[in-house]
């Protein structure tokens, strides 16, 4: 099959909405002319560095873990060539430190094209110490010289990128080379912030050397430069299950593993038991009791479940009464404070055990995506990793870490960035908890995000 037919037939595998796509070969990144002084002063890549593929984990409270996430996306930004490629969605950009790795890329002949929230990149104005303003201008430097695919840029979208409402809120970096690597694909639940190291506990996914992923993931990054609504896109590559929202009318990425979940008969586990284990910062609405629901079930029928959490609605905590599910809050001064807090901002699971019709089943979701309806909406991307042992098992011990030193039950929640958690009836729908009419969840979320 030639290039340009392979091509079709995966573009249509994924406009479709599902799809199998199979991986390709490398090819050799094209130069691109760089200023002399530019050239001069930037750090050599080093062609031998490999990117190492698996899930990262950060520590708000470890020195030596704070970092590990940004430091993972520092290392494969700076081996990345001259006439490389790095693409990335993030709700928020608000790093100086980051903001200069990218710039350093840049002026090294790399291209750098970057799309982050509209309402936050306004919010940092024409300060010439924010990130967006200094990219802005950086980027702008030397681009006449560069092939137009080659350029780059930072853009934000009039609200999704690929959908009609909620919010642009993905959290990737797609890379088309670093050092020995090819086609990188970096996504998980941190923000390029400094909060996301030092307030926030997240993960961050990566897999490399899968050319069908990679070129699946660039085929979303097309649509969303193009700012309007495009169909729902979810494709499996391997074992691997790509989900990106709007969801619309498809199963919810976190029930899609659930449901394949039987709580006996795992022979990986000690007891027997399935070990499901769950690390998601905000569950409100319908959609969260749906998965909470779903948690219960699987506890009442013998699971070993246990759930991390940063913001619940009474509703939904309600539902978890009595399982093994704490808020991790940190509170930082006197009272809750969402901007001086340490919080769980992870938005995923694993299941070790009975998952997919195997008993010695792996699962991973790793996510952007909070489960609330604004998630279901907005610009989000989901990776269902099955069948890697490691990374499961690594995912399950960290969140029994954070659920060891997790400081809060569902019986002493606090109002971390939860102003009025108290239900009140108002007739939506008669059942007692907060409807987006007497409740701004979705402003809530995105400060949080």
């Amino acid at each position: 099959m030639s290039t340009t037919l392979a091509l079709l037939v995966a573009v249509t595998l994924l406009m479709a909405g599902h799809g199998t796509l199979v991986p390709a070969r490398a090819s050799a990144p094209v130069p691109v002319p760089v200023a002399a002084s530019a050239a001069a002063t930037a750090e050599k890549p080093n062609p031998k560095y490999v990117v190492k593929p698996g899930i990262t984990f950060n520590h708000p409270f470890r020195n030596g873990k704070r970092g590990k996430i940004h430091r993972r996306i520092v290392k494969a930004l700076k081996n990345a060539p001259a006439g490389a490629t790095v693409r990335v969605i993030t709700w928020n950009f608000d790093s100086p430190y980051l903001a200069r790795k990218f710039i350093d890329a840049h002026n090294r002949g790399v291209s750098v094209q970057i799309i982050m929230s509209r309402g936050l990149a306004r919010s940092q104005g024409g300060n010439p110490a924010r990130s967006y303003p200094m990219m802005l201008r950086a980027f702008a430097r030397g681009e006449k010289k560069r092939p137009e695919g080659l350029k780059s840029w930072i853009r934000t979208c009039k609200q999704t990128c690929r959908g009609k409402r909620g919010s642009m809120h993905s959290k990737l970096m797609l890379v088309s080379r670093s050092g020995a690597t090819n086609w990188i694909v970096m996504q998980g639940s941190g923000n390029f912030t400094g909060a996301a190291a030092v307030q926030q506990f997240n993960d961050w996914t990566t897999v490399t050397e899968n050319k069908a992923l990679y070129d699946g993931w660039m085929q979303m990054w097309d649509q969303a430069t193009q700012d309007r609504n495009f169909p729902p896109m979810r494709f499996t590559v391997g074992n691997i299950t790509t989900m990106f929202a709007p969801h619309k009318g498809n199963v919810d990425p976190a029930l899609s593993v659930l449901n394949k979940v039987q709580c006996t008969g795992a022979t990986n586990t000690p007891d027997g038991r399935t070990k499901v284990r769950i690390a998601n910062a905000v569950w409100g609405e319908e959609r969260g009791a749906r998965i909470a629901r779903k948690a219960r079930q699987l506890d009442r029928a013998g699971c070993d479940v246990e759930i991390v959490f940063m913001m619940m609605q009474r509703r939904i905590r309600g539902i978890l009464r009595g399982m093994r599910a704490k808020q991790m809050v940190y509170i930082y001064g006197e009272e809750a404070d969402k901007f001086k807090d340490r919080y769980v901002h992870m938005k995923g699971l694993a299941v070790q055990g009975n998952v997919d019709g195997r008993g010695d089943g792996n699962v991973v979701l790793s996510s952007s995506e909070n489960w609330t309806r604004l998630g279901w909406h907005s610009d989000e991307e989901n990776i269902i990793i099955r069948g890697d042992a490691a990374m499961t098992a690594k995912y399950v011990k960290h969140v029994d870490m954070i659920y060891r030193q997790a400081p809060r039950t569902l019986s002493n929640y606090v109002n971390s960035a939860d102003p009025d958690p108290t239900p009140r009836r108002d007739g939506y729908r008669d059942e007692g908890y907060l409807g987006p009419k007497d409740y701004p969840f979705h402003e809530l979320e995105a400060e949080l995000s």
